[in-house]
């Protein structure tokens, strides 16, 4: 274990954090590279605006996925 975060304990940014890149599905969630093959989903973040839900599926690349430092 390198002391990196793993995709499971890494906690997922705020959704107002998000590039449109992000948020879209087309980049990563953690380093913001754009997605074209391997991408994994990196979970759900779960927010409303009233009556709104707002929840968006995000993806991360292979290197974030496997732990690597997105940095």
């Amino acid at each position: 274990m390198t002391g990196v975060p793993t995709p499971a304990t890494r906690p997922l940014p705020l959704l107002e954090t998000l590039t449109w890149d992000q948020s879209a599905g087309r980049a990563c969630v953690w380093c913001r590279t754009l997605l074209t093959t391997g991408a994994v989903s990196a979970g759900t973040i779960r927010e409303q605006d009233g009556a709104h839900c707002l929840d968006t599926e995000v993806w991360a690349c292979p290197g974030c996925d496997a732990g690597e430092d997105p940095r």
